[in-house]
């Protein structure tokens, strides 16, 4: 395969991975390190490397009001769940209990089981 139709990938690859040759020239087997055409110095790796990290980083940092005027679309919106309450007026979410008519209620409740105590407790 020539220098020039391996991909990215696979010249990266055989730059940081040199491969390990065996020769058999004596009786016994000695390891020796092949470069590959790319290995030989690290300008390729460099620079493949350097694109890739200049690539992620902003030229510029975001200014404050450039960072405003992207979020103000995302600002509060008028609520469309509120309704006024049949028994007060006062305005509640819908199918939900009004909080004002809720306590009174809670209060007569909690008056009402007072007096039923005391009868019991009369008896």
């Amino acid at each position: 395969m020539s220098f020039a139709i391996q991909s990215s990938r696979s010249l990266l690859r055989s730059a940081l991975f040199p491969r390990i040759a065996y020769t058999f020239a004596a009786p016994f087997a000695t390891r020796t390190r092949t470069l590959s055409a790319v290995g030989v110095g690290l300008g390729l790796i460099g620079d493949i490397l350097s694109e890739m990290i200049l690539r992620a980083v902003p030229k510029q940092r975001t200014s404050h009001s450039k960072k405003r005027k992207r979020m103000a679309g995302k600002g509060l919106k008028n609520r469309q769940d509120l309704v006024p309450c049949t028994g007060c007026g006062r305005p509640k979410m819908i199918a939900h209990i009004c909080m004002n008519c809720y306590h009174d209620i809670k209060k007569k409740l909690k008056g009402m089981k007072r007096a039923e105590e005391r009868l019991k407790q009369e008896q």
